[in-house]
């Protein structure tokens, strides 16, 4: 039995399969973990989406940025955006089974040795407390207020962390910082949205997510998408495997037991 976690299709298919044949995926035994962005940018998020649907048992995803917008295409909320490729996947006669089994994935997968999630872990909230807010995303995002709840966790803000946000707002923020982090204000580690470069490049009040002290709570090591300009990246606390395959670059599957990474372009 082997667990491979694999990064940001972002509707590769052709992509996908060549490396489900490199890694010799045993639908019988093994297990994918795809860290979110499974569609949108590439032509076949369709045929991705199925593929996941498909192979249920084997596959866990959690959500990525562009899962959610799905959604809010899905529901009507969102107008297609310039780089938008969902068409097809909305037109397909199935898009409600498939839309069903995207409702079903989580923002956070917390295996005994690892931590799965899209962009990252917010460093300075308990994490156990994360885990709990992300129960109640998933018990939201199962409910009949489906569209009101999914049109309120879009926007910026909060994008600060503290002891008096509500219930409500600590999981939009939960949304935020699982799907779309990349740097922290130095001053009080509110999220930035603005810069998306690699580390080299950044400004000298922003640092990393990964960077900054966990809490205690925050012990397995993580890995993440989401950051294609930072690469296949790894340090103690978490591994980053979003190599770019929407820009021309490579798809990449990281085997969570031998540590082996195996890549398709």
């Amino acid at each position: 039995m082997a667990r491979y976690a694999i990064g940001d299709i972002q509707g590769c298919f052709n992509q996908l399969s060549r490396l489900l044949s490199q890694i010799n995926f045993n639908k019988s035994k093994d297990t994918l973990y795809l860290v979110g962005d499974l569609v949108n940018r590439g032509s076949q998020s369709l045929e991705v989406l199925r593929w996941a649907r498909d192979n249920q048992d084997n596959v866990i995803s959690v959500l990525g940025n562009h899962d959610i917008y799905m959604l809010a295409r899905y529901l009507k909320l969102q107008k297609p955006h310039s780089d938008d490729t969902l068409q097809d996947l909305l037109r397909a006669d199935d898009v409600d089974d498939l839309m069903m089994w995207v409702r079903n994935c989580p923002l956070i997968h917390e295996e005994k040795d690892y931590i799965i999630v899209h962009a990252g872990i917010y460093p300075k909230v308990d994490f156990n407390h994360l885990l709990f807010l992300n129960h109640l995303f998933c018990e939201h995002l199962m409910s009949k207020n489906i569209s009101e709840f999914v049109d309120s966790i879009y926007g910026n803000k909060p994008n600060n962390w503290t002891q008096d946000l509500t219930t409500e707002k600590q999981i939009k923020f939960l949304v935020n910082s699982c799907t779309r982090m990349r740097y922290l204000n130095n001053k009080n580690y509110e999220l930035d949205y603005s810069f998306k470069g690699n580390l080299n490049k950044k400004p000298d009040d922003l640092t990393p997510w990964f960077d900054v002290d966990f809490h205690a709570t925050i012990n397995k090591k993580i890995i993440f998408g989401h950051w294609a300009s930072l690469g296949l990246f790894e340090n103690k606390k978490c591994i980053g495997i979003d190599t770019g395959c929407i820009w021309g670059y490579k798809l990449t599957a990281f085997n969570m037991d031998t540590f082996e990474l195996i890549q398709v372009l």
